[in-house]
Protein backbone atom coordinates (compact mmCIF):
# COMPACT_ATOMS: atom_id res chain seq x y z
CA UNK A 1 0.00 0.00 0.00
CA UNK A 2 1.01 3.26 -0.63
CA UNK A 3 2.34 5.55 1.99
CA UNK A 4 0.70 9.11 1.63
CA UNK A 5 3.03 11.80 2.60
CA UNK A 6 2.31 14.84 4.20
CA UNK A 7 2.10 17.54 1.73
CA UNK A 8 3.15 21.09 3.23
CA UNK A 9 1.65 23.03 0.27
CA UNK A 10 -1.33 25.33 0.60
CA UNK A 11 -1.97 24.49 4.16
CA UNK A 12 0.34 26.64 5.01
CA UNK A 13 -2.40 29.41 5.83
CA UNK A 14 -2.45 27.21 9.25
CA UNK A 15 0.94 27.02 10.01
CA UNK A 16 1.69 27.74 13.63
CA UNK A 17 5.23 28.76 13.68
CA UNK A 18 5.31 32.62 13.94
CA UNK A 19 7.74 34.39 11.05
CA UNK A 20 10.00 37.31 11.94
CA UNK A 21 8.20 40.56 11.16
CA UNK A 22 9.33 42.29 7.64
CA UNK A 23 12.32 45.24 7.64
CA UNK A 24 10.88 48.24 6.78
CA UNK A 25 13.69 49.11 4.79
CA UNK A 26 14.25 45.56 2.87
CA UNK A 27 15.16 46.83 -1.09
CA UNK A 28 12.88 43.87 -2.28
CA UNK A 29 9.86 44.16 -1.19
CA UNK A 30 7.19 45.45 -3.32
CA UNK A 31 4.17 44.86 -1.12
CA UNK A 32 3.01 44.23 2.54
CA UNK A 33 -0.03 42.80 3.98
CA UNK A 34 -1.20 41.75 7.65
CA UNK A 35 0.50 39.79 9.67
CA UNK A 36 -2.38 37.45 8.77
CA UNK A 37 -2.47 37.44 4.93
CA UNK A 38 -1.46 35.09 2.59
CA UNK A 39 -0.46 35.17 -0.97
CA UNK A 40 -0.38 31.64 -2.92
CA UNK A 41 -0.25 33.05 -6.46
CA UNK A 42 0.79 35.21 -8.86
CA UNK A 43 0.80 35.32 -12.63
CA UNK A 44 2.02 38.12 -15.38
CA UNK A 45 0.64 39.11 -18.67
CA UNK A 46 2.97 41.80 -20.49
CA UNK A 47 3.14 44.41 -17.66
CA UNK A 48 -0.06 43.52 -15.87
CA UNK A 49 0.57 41.01 -12.94
CA UNK A 50 -2.59 39.34 -10.57
CA UNK A 51 -1.60 37.92 -7.27
CA UNK A 52 -3.98 36.16 -5.27
CA UNK A 53 -4.28 34.58 -1.27
CA UNK A 54 -6.21 34.09 1.66
CA UNK A 55 -9.82 35.70 2.17
CA UNK A 56 -10.42 35.86 -1.69
CA UNK A 57 -7.45 38.79 -1.90
CA UNK A 58 -6.54 39.87 -5.28
CA UNK A 59 -3.78 42.41 -5.76
CA UNK A 60 -2.86 43.75 -9.41
CA UNK A 61 -0.15 45.69 -10.96
CA UNK A 62 0.17 47.87 -14.10
CA UNK A 63 3.94 48.15 -13.69
CA UNK A 64 5.36 44.69 -14.35
CA UNK A 65 5.32 44.07 -10.20
CA UNK A 66 6.90 47.18 -9.18
CA UNK A 67 3.94 48.32 -7.38
CA UNK A 68 0.70 46.37 -6.46
CA UNK A 69 -2.77 47.27 -5.40
CA UNK A 70 -5.81 46.15 -3.75
CA UNK A 71 -8.41 45.29 -6.44
CA UNK A 72 -11.97 44.13 -6.84
CA UNK A 73 -12.41 40.86 -5.24
CA UNK A 74 -14.83 38.06 -5.97
CA UNK A 75 -17.52 36.64 -4.24
CA UNK A 76 -15.97 35.00 -1.45
CA UNK A 77 -14.28 34.99 1.84
CA UNK A 78 -12.40 31.37 1.02
CA UNK A 79 -8.54 31.30 -0.19
CA UNK A 80 -7.93 31.81 -3.62
CA UNK A 81 -5.12 29.55 -4.36
CA UNK A 82 -4.14 29.34 -8.10
CA UNK A 83 -4.45 32.43 -11.16
CA UNK A 84 -3.67 32.70 -14.80
CA UNK A 85 -3.62 35.24 -17.50
CA UNK A 86 -3.36 35.48 -20.93
CA UNK A 87 -4.81 38.71 -22.25
CA UNK A 88 -8.09 39.36 -21.22
CA UNK A 89 -8.32 36.22 -19.73
CA UNK A 90 -7.75 36.42 -16.26
CA UNK A 91 -9.21 33.06 -14.13
CA UNK A 92 -8.57 32.32 -10.35
CA UNK A 93 -8.87 28.90 -8.54
CA UNK A 94 -9.07 28.23 -4.50
CA UNK A 95 -11.10 26.37 -2.14
CA UNK A 96 -14.36 24.45 -2.12
CA UNK A 97 -14.12 24.03 -5.78
CA UNK A 98 -14.18 27.71 -6.98
CA UNK A 99 -13.54 29.09 -10.22
CA UNK A 100 -13.95 32.53 -11.31
CA UNK A 101 -13.69 34.39 -14.23
CA UNK A 102 -12.56 37.89 -14.63
CA UNK A 103 -14.77 40.52 -17.03
CA UNK A 104 -15.71 44.00 -17.30
CA UNK A 105 -17.60 43.98 -14.01
CA UNK A 106 -15.36 42.49 -11.69
CA UNK A 107 -15.01 38.42 -10.90
CA UNK A 108 -18.03 35.82 -12.15
CA UNK A 109 -18.15 32.84 -10.68
CA UNK A 110 -17.94 29.47 -12.75
CA UNK A 111 -20.10 26.11 -12.67
CA UNK A 112 -16.92 23.89 -11.60
CA UNK A 113 -18.85 20.49 -10.63
CA UNK A 114 -16.56 19.19 -7.25
CA UNK A 115 -16.26 20.80 -3.94
CA UNK A 116 -12.58 20.01 -3.92
CA UNK A 117 -10.08 22.57 -3.20
CA UNK A 118 -8.50 23.66 -6.59
CA UNK A 119 -4.98 24.35 -6.44
CA UNK A 120 -4.08 25.84 -10.30
CA UNK A 121 -5.33 26.61 -13.45
CA UNK A 122 -3.71 27.08 -16.68
CA UNK A 123 -4.67 28.52 -20.17
CA UNK A 124 -4.21 27.23 -23.54
CA UNK A 125 -5.50 28.15 -27.12
CA UNK A 126 -8.90 28.12 -28.92
CA UNK A 127 -10.34 28.77 -25.32
CA UNK A 128 -8.65 25.27 -23.84
CA UNK A 129 -8.41 26.08 -19.89
CA UNK A 130 -7.45 23.29 -17.59
CA UNK A 131 -7.65 22.93 -12.99
CA UNK A 132 -6.05 20.66 -11.02
CA UNK A 133 -6.97 20.12 -7.28
CA UNK A 134 -7.43 17.85 -4.47
CA UNK A 135 -7.88 14.06 -4.78
CA UNK A 136 -6.80 13.15 -8.56
CA UNK A 137 -9.58 16.50 -9.66
CA UNK A 138 -8.86 17.29 -13.11
CA UNK A 139 -11.27 19.82 -15.08
CA UNK A 140 -10.75 20.91 -18.65
CA UNK A 141 -12.73 23.74 -20.25
CA UNK A 142 -13.31 23.73 -24.46
CA UNK A 143 -14.98 27.04 -24.05
CA UNK A 144 -13.15 29.60 -21.78
CA UNK A 145 -14.67 27.78 -18.81
CA UNK A 146 -18.42 28.05 -20.03
CA UNK A 147 -18.45 24.53 -18.88
CA UNK A 148 -16.21 22.19 -17.03
CA UNK A 149 -15.38 17.97 -17.32
CA UNK A 150 -13.65 15.69 -15.19
CA UNK A 151 -11.74 13.22 -17.34
CA UNK A 152 -12.08 9.12 -15.69
CA UNK A 153 -8.79 8.44 -14.36
CA UNK A 154 -8.14 4.80 -12.98
CA UNK A 155 -5.77 5.56 -10.13
CA UNK A 156 -5.80 1.80 -8.88
CA UNK A 157 -3.96 0.80 -12.15
CA UNK A 158 -1.98 3.78 -12.31
CA UNK A 159 -0.85 3.44 -8.36
CA UNK A 160 -1.52 0.38 -7.15
CA UNK A 161 -3.82 1.91 -4.42
CA UNK A 162 -7.00 3.39 -3.92
CA UNK A 163 -5.97 6.57 -3.27
CA UNK A 164 -6.80 9.51 -5.29
CA UNK A 165 -3.65 11.73 -5.05
CA UNK A 166 -4.02 15.17 -4.58
CA UNK A 167 -3.16 17.36 -7.66
CA UNK A 168 -0.79 20.70 -7.39
CA UNK A 169 0.67 21.69 -10.48
CA UNK A 170 -0.85 22.09 -14.27
CA UNK A 171 0.81 23.85 -17.31
CA UNK A 172 -0.27 23.79 -21.23
CA UNK A 173 2.54 23.12 -23.60
CA UNK A 174 1.52 23.81 -26.83
CA UNK A 175 -1.04 21.76 -27.38
CA UNK A 176 -0.52 19.22 -24.59
CA UNK A 177 -1.95 19.65 -21.10
CA UNK A 178 0.39 17.89 -18.25
CA UNK A 179 -0.62 17.86 -14.57
CA UNK A 180 2.05 16.79 -11.44
CA UNK A 181 1.11 15.96 -8.08
CA UNK A 182 1.70 13.49 -5.04
CA UNK A 183 3.64 10.24 -5.60
CA UNK A 184 6.02 12.26 -7.78
CA UNK A 185 3.67 11.42 -10.52
CA UNK A 186 3.53 13.59 -13.75
CA UNK A 187 0.48 12.78 -16.29
CA UNK A 188 0.03 14.29 -19.73
CA UNK A 189 -2.56 14.52 -22.22
CA UNK A 190 -2.20 15.27 -25.91
CA UNK A 191 -5.69 15.45 -26.74
CA UNK A 192 -6.91 18.98 -24.79
CA UNK A 193 -7.46 16.30 -22.29
CA UNK A 194 -9.66 13.57 -23.25
CA UNK A 195 -6.94 10.65 -22.75
CA UNK A 196 -4.15 11.05 -20.37
CA UNK A 197 -0.56 8.83 -19.69
CA UNK A 198 1.31 8.83 -16.74
CA UNK A 199 5.19 9.58 -17.63
CA UNK A 200 6.97 9.78 -14.13
CA UNK A 201 6.35 8.56 -10.76
CA UNK A 202 8.09 8.75 -7.34
CA UNK A 203 8.06 9.32 -4.29
CA UNK A 204 8.46 12.94 -3.35
CA UNK A 205 5.30 15.37 -4.14
CA UNK A 206 6.04 17.59 -7.13
CA UNK A 207 4.45 21.20 -5.96
CA UNK A 208 5.39 23.10 -9.37
CA UNK A 209 6.58 23.19 -12.85
CA UNK A 210 7.69 25.59 -15.32
CA UNK A 211 8.11 25.35 -19.08
CA UNK A 212 10.28 28.15 -21.69
CA UNK A 213 8.40 28.12 -25.10
CA UNK A 214 10.16 25.41 -26.21
CA UNK A 215 9.13 22.65 -24.03
CA UNK A 216 12.26 23.23 -21.56
CA UNK A 217 11.29 22.60 -17.98
CA UNK A 218 11.75 22.53 -14.18
CA UNK A 219 9.63 20.71 -11.52
CA UNK A 220 10.43 21.01 -7.52
CA UNK A 221 8.34 19.65 -4.74
CA UNK A 222 8.86 18.02 -1.43
CA UNK A 223 12.39 17.56 -0.01
CA UNK A 224 14.52 19.29 -2.31
CA UNK A 225 13.37 17.58 -5.07
CA UNK A 226 14.36 19.02 -8.52
CA UNK A 227 13.28 17.48 -11.94
CA UNK A 228 13.78 18.47 -15.21
CA UNK A 229 12.13 17.96 -18.70
CA UNK A 230 13.39 18.43 -22.41
CA UNK A 231 10.31 17.72 -24.27
CA UNK A 232 7.17 19.50 -23.05
CA UNK A 233 7.18 17.05 -20.35
CA UNK A 234 7.39 13.50 -21.51
CA UNK A 235 10.52 13.12 -19.87
CA UNK A 236 11.95 13.55 -16.83
CA UNK A 237 15.79 13.52 -15.38
CA UNK A 238 16.02 13.97 -11.64
CA UNK A 239 18.70 17.03 -10.68
CA UNK A 240 20.58 17.24 -7.24
CA UNK A 241 18.19 17.43 -4.29
CA UNK A 242 18.06 21.35 -2.90
CA UNK A 243 18.84 20.27 0.62
CA UNK A 244 15.70 19.20 2.81
CA UNK A 245 13.94 21.98 1.71
CA UNK A 246 9.95 22.02 0.45
CA UNK A 247 10.42 23.55 -2.44
CA UNK A 248 6.42 25.09 -3.73
CA UNK A 249 7.22 27.14 -6.67
CA UNK A 250 9.95 27.45 -9.44
CA UNK A 251 10.34 29.65 -12.34
CA UNK A 252 13.14 29.94 -15.47
CA UNK A 253 14.41 32.52 -18.15
CA UNK A 254 16.62 31.40 -20.62
CA UNK A 255 19.53 29.49 -18.12
CA UNK A 256 18.23 31.79 -14.98
CA UNK A 257 15.83 29.86 -12.33
CA UNK A 258 14.18 30.27 -9.12
CA UNK A 259 12.77 28.03 -6.49
CA UNK A 260 11.05 29.24 -3.43
CA UNK A 261 9.38 27.18 -0.49
CA UNK A 262 9.38 27.34 3.23
CA UNK A 263 12.62 28.84 4.82
CA UNK A 264 14.62 28.45 1.67
CA UNK A 265 15.26 29.86 -2.12
CA UNK A 266 17.64 28.81 -4.49
CA UNK A 267 19.08 30.22 -7.80
CA UNK A 268 20.23 28.70 -10.92
CA UNK A 269 22.56 30.20 -13.87
CA UNK A 270 22.56 26.74 -15.97
CA UNK A 271 19.12 25.58 -16.52
CA UNK A 272 19.22 24.09 -12.98
CA UNK A 273 22.33 21.79 -13.24
CA UNK A 274 23.70 23.79 -9.95
CA UNK A 275 21.69 25.80 -7.57
CA UNK A 276 22.91 28.41 -5.19
CA UNK A 277 21.13 29.30 -1.94
CA UNK A 278 19.93 32.74 -1.36
CA UNK A 279 20.24 34.52 1.73
CA UNK A 280 18.12 38.03 1.14
CA UNK A 281 15.09 39.97 2.29
CA UNK A 282 13.12 37.60 5.27
CA UNK A 283 13.51 34.14 2.90
CA UNK A 284 15.24 32.07 5.84
CA UNK A 285 12.81 32.46 8.19
CA UNK A 286 9.23 33.02 6.09
CA UNK A 287 7.67 30.67 3.33
CA UNK A 288 7.39 31.73 -0.49
CA UNK A 289 4.22 29.46 -2.27
CA UNK A 290 4.97 30.91 -5.70
CA UNK A 291 7.64 32.54 -8.61
CA UNK A 292 7.04 34.31 -11.67
CA UNK A 293 7.83 37.82 -13.50
CA UNK A 294 7.09 40.01 -16.33
CA UNK A 295 8.94 39.83 -19.75
CA UNK A 296 9.47 43.71 -19.06
CA UNK A 297 11.30 42.96 -15.89
CA UNK A 298 12.51 39.44 -16.36
CA UNK A 299 13.31 39.29 -12.55
CA UNK A 300 11.61 36.09 -10.16
CA UNK A 301 8.38 38.28 -8.13
CA UNK A 302 8.12 36.02 -4.93
CA UNK A 303 4.33 35.74 -3.46
CA UNK A 304 3.39 34.35 0.63
CA UNK A 305 3.67 34.57 4.13
CA UNK A 306 2.29 38.18 5.73
CA UNK A 307 0.73 39.07 1.98
CA UNK A 308 4.51 39.90 1.31
CA UNK A 309 5.75 40.49 -2.47
CA UNK A 310 9.01 40.41 -2.99
CA UNK A 311 11.30 41.29 -6.17
CA UNK A 312 14.44 39.80 -6.31
CA UNK A 313 17.72 40.16 -8.19
CA UNK A 314 18.67 37.01 -9.02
Amino acid sequence: MLKRIAAAILVLVALPVAFAAAATDDPFLRYKGTPHDALFDVGFDGSHGIAVGSGGTVLTSEDSGLTWKQDRRPETELALLGVAIEGERRFAVGQSGRIFRAGKDGWTALESGTDARLFQVALGESGLAAVVGGFGTILTSQDNGATWVSPEIDWMAILDDYVEPHLYAVAIVGNAIVVAGEFGLVLRSEDRGTTWTVVHKGEESIFSFTFDRNGKGLAVGQTGLALSTPDGGRSWQRLESLDETNLLGVWQSGPRAFAVGIRGAYASHDGGRSWKSVNRSDIETGWYQAVASSAARDKPVLVGHRGRILEMDE
